[in-house]
């Protein structure tokens, strides 16, 4: 048997967490590294990493032989001890283990003393040390002359909670990693073994496996235009397993409010890899539930078919604050292991908060204005165009809208393209996005193959005129990790993966670097190690760059490249530049309330401070700078718009719609400075129709 290990690291430029393969780096756990069924909300922010700007934290654990290569794990009977190491750094050393055998949730002990639980929490002291122990546990699964894979699985910062007032949800950043090892049995498990009840909350389980319909087609595999290695999900079901989790029918991104519920319908859909068997378990505060009989499910996935495993969770029977989530695990071969975002159930008898607190009162500007029939539901994402003019974006094309005179500019096609992005420039657009499909690009650099990043130019028509792709000079396919189209439309910047800013001119030609930018270049680059987002000057002479809490700006010929950070505010990222000056959330675990705005020409900078429900991430910028717009969620969706100069409040605007779903995705926010309105869409994604609410803030 090969030893894996696995580790995660936590990067503030992915926001999601990227698993990696690699051996992790002994520590000190918590004194009482215990399980976590009735943990407290972490006091501690799981994302105040001091470390480099890109990077907030890594963890990573592993089988801890002598020999730490080909070795067999057997048992003979009796509690089995599996020597372990897990390891950590920056915000990643607090470290929670789930364990499974064939699937099968495993409860288990740490070096055979204290008691068995489904997951314990080691608080790791010094970063990258390895913590020895050994994982103790009467085997759940196997019999003698049968081979057990045993699957373990980390969860990051396990023991926080979000307050839901000075914390938002935890969503996807509550990541995981795991490792498999095969087991070789010589003897039977005692059947008095060390069994640890689940909790019997779960009601009317029910597993399916039906035909895939269009629908589900259409909400899951094809809306949104989510792609990974260039491929849709819909092409990915031959070789991953795809999973779906929603909440009576919706989908559910941060958290739920159970206050003055019985039940909850949570249904948890996979598709995939045709003959793959898993074993479904739903969690809450990382310990299995159960429903009497069982506490986890099985299903083997069929080509053209979804699996289903759905239950009425007794929500009623729950702390003021839960984390919930739903986890699908293989038995033999290799180890998979597929976890849910994490969601909070938060109920308002304690420590929760009050999610449906009344809306406020709308200001006399407030009033929402009618933009007749070009607003209506098809309206899918919002751009900033020249002047009064916005870039529209339906279901079926481009709509070229001006909103000072109210006219319909201009109407054209989509491009091909998934996740386009589009930048004004003179004369017309440049929309920038994964190639849809292969299509003519430039003749210099060829044909835009499925998933590479392509530059489609748009006339003020919105007739495309060119394209190009953009591609790792170097030769070596490093990803892209993000562009800026230059206003006069000359130009293209981008960054790359332990490359650098790279410039490429829109007539041909080779991409110039114009700063090499990775970890052995960061003291020169005053602490610069990975670029994440960058914009272009309103002249189009300089590229203006942030990563992390780093900012600055390089010209477009090499020269003038000038670097700072932050030194007393904790940042998420850039979220948009505009007037000269580059705008900054919080890092969202902080929730302060904090937002800082750079000036881009001598790199200071300002920190203004709002409420604790703002600053975590909701925050858009005005078309020409001198605004931003923060909003916060508390069961309708406040908005509120400030002075850039003097943080003044010059509006604040709760929407409010019978329709929950509205409020599911991201809302997407315009505002025009001269006209004194401020768009915000809402819905518009896969079957929720959108609605745009127009504000005027004069």
């Amino acid at each position: 048997m090969k030893v894996n290990v696995v580790a995660i690291m936590i990067a503030a430029v992915c926001v999601l967490a990227a698993l990696l393969c690699s051996c992790a780096a002994e520590a000190e756990p918590s004194a009482d590294p215990g399980g976590v069924q009735s943990a407290e909300p972490s006091a501690e922010n799981p994302f105040n990493y001091e470390g480099p700007p890109d990077v907030l934290g890594s963890m990573g654990h592993g089988i801890d032989l002598p020999d730490g290569g080909e070795s067999v794990v057997t048992y003979d009977g009796g509690e089995l001890k599996l020597p372990y190491y897990v390891t950590g750094s920056g915000s990643g050393k607090n470290i929670g283990l789930l364990v499974y055998m064939n699937g099968v949730p495993q409860p288990y002990r740490i070096d055979g003393e204290g008691e068995y639980a489904y997951m314990h929490i080691f608080d790791l002291q010094n970063d990258d040390e390895k913590y020895r122990f050994d994982l103790s546990f009467v085997p759940a699964a196997g019999s003698a002359g049968e081979t057990v894979r045993a699957t373990i699985a980390s969860i990051y910062y396990p023991q926080f909670k979000p307050d839901m007032v000075n914390s938002s949800g935890y969503g996807f950043y509550q990541g995981a990693a795991s490792a498999g090892y095969d087991i070789i049995f010589k003897a039977d498990p005692p059947e008095d073994g060390a069994y640890v009840s689940a909790d019997v909350l779960l009601e009317n389980v029910a597993v399916s496996n039906e035909l895939m319909t269009e629908e589900f087609i259409e909400r899951n595999l094809e809306s949104g235009g989510l792609t990974s290695g260039g491929q849709s999900p819909l092409d990915r079901l031959d070789t991953e397993v795809l999973t779906f989790i929603s909440y009576d029918g919706e989908k559910v991104y941060d958290n739920l409010d159970m206050t003055g519920r019985d039940t909850v319908r949570v249904a948890f859909e996979l598709c995939g890899v045709p003959g793959t068997t898993l074993q479904v378990s739903f969690y809450a505060n990382h310990a299995p539930l159960g429903d009497g009989t069982a506490d986890c499910w099985e299903i083997t996935l069929e080509k053209g078919k979804v699996a289903r495993v759905e239950a009425d969770v007794r929500v009623s029977e729950l702390g003021d604050i839960t984390t919930f989530y739903a986890a699908a695990v293989s038995g033999g071969g290799r180890s998979e292991f597929i976890k849910s975002s994490s969601l909070a159930f938060v109920r308002q008898s304690g420590s929760g908060a009050d999610v449906s607190a009344p809306p406020a009162e709308a200001s006399p500007s407030g009033t929402p204005l009618d933009l007749a029939d070009v607003m209506d539901g098809s309206v899918r994402a919002l751009w900033y165009g020249e002047g009064s003019e916005i870039l529209i974006r339906k279901t079926d094309g481009l709509c070229l809208y001006d909103l000072a005179s109210g006219m319909v500019i201009a109407e054209g096609s989509l491009p091909e393209l998934t996740g386009a992005e589009y930048f004004p420039t003179e004369g017309g657009f440049c929309a920038v996005g994964e190639a849809a499909s292969g299509g003519a690009a430039s003749v210099a650099l060829g044909e835009g193959a499925r998933g590479e990043t392509v530059c489609v130019f748009l006339d003020s028509t919105l007739a495309e005129t060119d394209r190009f792709a953009l591609t790792d000079p170097t030769g070596e396919g490093r990803h892209i990790m993000s562009y800026a189209v230059s206003p006069d439309g000359r130009h293209v910047a981008f960054s790359i993966m332990d490359g650098g800013i790279y410039l490429l001119a829109r007539d041909g030609g080779e991409a110039a670097l114009l700063r090499t930018v990775d970890a052995g270049h960061r003291e020169e680059n005053g602490g610069l190690t990975l670029v994440t987002n960058m914009w272009f000057g309103e002249d189009s002479s300089r590229v203006i760059f942030a990563g992390g809490s780093c900012f600055g700006s390089v010209g477009i010929d090499g020269s003038g490249f000038a670097c700072a950070s932050f030194e007393d505010f904790d940042a998420q990222g850039a979220v948009g530049y505009a007037g000269g000056k580059l705008f900054f959330n919080e890092n969202f675990f902080v929730a302060s309330g904090a937002m800082a705005i750079a000036d881009m020409n001598d790199l200071s900078y300002t920190v203004f401070g709002h409420s604790a429900q703002e600053g975590r991430g909701d925050l858009y910028v005005s078309r020409d700078g001198e605004y931003f717009v923060t909003t916060a969620y508390d069961g309708g969706l406040t908005v509120r718009i400030y002075g850039a100069e003097d943080d003044s409040l010059r509006l604040e605007y709760t929407i409010t719609d019978d329709d929950s779903a509205v409020f599911g995705g991201a809302p997407n926010v315009v505002l025009m400075d001269d006209l004194e309105l401020c768009l915000v869409k809402l819905g518009g994604y896969a079957d929720v129709p959108a609605r745009v609410v127009t504000l005027s803030f004069e």
